[in-house]
């Protein structure tokens, strides 16, 4: 396999941990301070098991680390800058609908002026 095609698929991989909206929350919920799973599972009204589930793609994808004290781990983000990567994405996938809104308003004022 050449080397592009393994960035490629660990590109897509890692777009995949994001594309999930209890990953997402789980990230927003790290944003500021460390918290332990059972917190990030009553937060979010989830099982442990799918909790623990999203945390560890997450830390597979080292977008998360956690410390260790008397047993309980603290899960933090690893690199605040994926931050700013969300928000570019955000602002990318914004702008890619109001285009297509104004495309469709577009095509309304042609069918309109078709119709008059």
């Amino acid at each position: 396999m050449s080397n592009k095609t393994e960035d490629r698929s660990q590109f897509i991989e890692f777009l995949r941990v994001l594309a999930d909206q209890t990953r997402m929350d789980i990230i927003d919920l790290l944003r500021d301070e460390k918290k332990t799973s059972l917190e990030i599972q009553k937060k979010l009204n989830k099982s442990q098991s799918t909790i623990s589930q999203h945390l560890k793609a997450l830390s597979n994808k080292n977008l998360i680390i956690f410390d260790k004290i008397n047993n309980v781990k603290s899960y933090e983000i690893k690199n605040q800058n994926i931050f700013k990567l969300l928000v570019e994405i955000d602002t990318f996938v914004a702008n890619i609908n109001k285009e297509k809104l104004k495309d469709l308003r577009d095509l309304d004022l042609d069918v309109i002026d078709t119709l008059s």
